[in-house]
């Protein structure tokens, strides 16, 4: 989930972005926001701050994304200048990979019982009193497709 941070929290984030000479009016919320260590064999041996911010223009302005849905994005990286604040707590978006790899996890456990018709899953705790047929209302929200 990304940072929702009190106030007085956010303001101590914009600040620390600021100093690592980040500009905080230009991060996303949601924006991956994380520590690294300088790869092997980099000259500066500190540790890198890894963010996203909105693609501007030359005008100053936001662009919009592929899809023009929202604001584009380009991530970037500096060296770490201040440490951030002790109760701060990285963040970093899940991969399309993990994603993936979630959904086909939610989809072994979601499967038709060859035997009553019911998802196996969301049937398993409360047969024969409740049961749930396939496709079951987890899968029809995935849009899996099916064998009948």
């Amino acid at each position: 989930m990304p940072q929702l941070w009190p106030e007085d929290r956010r303001e101590a984030v914009c600040a620390w972005l600021s100093a690592n000479g980040v500009d905080p009016n230009n991060v996303p919320q949601d924006a991956d926001l994380y520590l690294e260590p300088a790869p092997e064999g980099d000259p500066y041996t500190g540790r890198y701050l890894h963010y996203e911010v909105f693609h501007l223009n030359s005008d100053g302005r936001r662009h919009t994304d592929e899809r023009g849905l929202s604001a584009a994005r380009e991530r970037r990286t500096t060296p770490l200048l201040v440490e951030p604040p002790d109760w701060w707590e990285p963040y970093r978006k899940p991969t399309r990979d993990q994603l993936l790899d979630l959904l086909a996890k939610v989809q072994e456990l979601h499967h038709c019982n060859e035997h009553t018709g019911d998802c196996e899953h969301c049937s398993q705790r409360d047969y024969p009193d409740y049961s749930v047929p396939w496709p079951c209302p987890t899968m029809r929200i995935l849009g899996a497709e099916v064998q009948t």
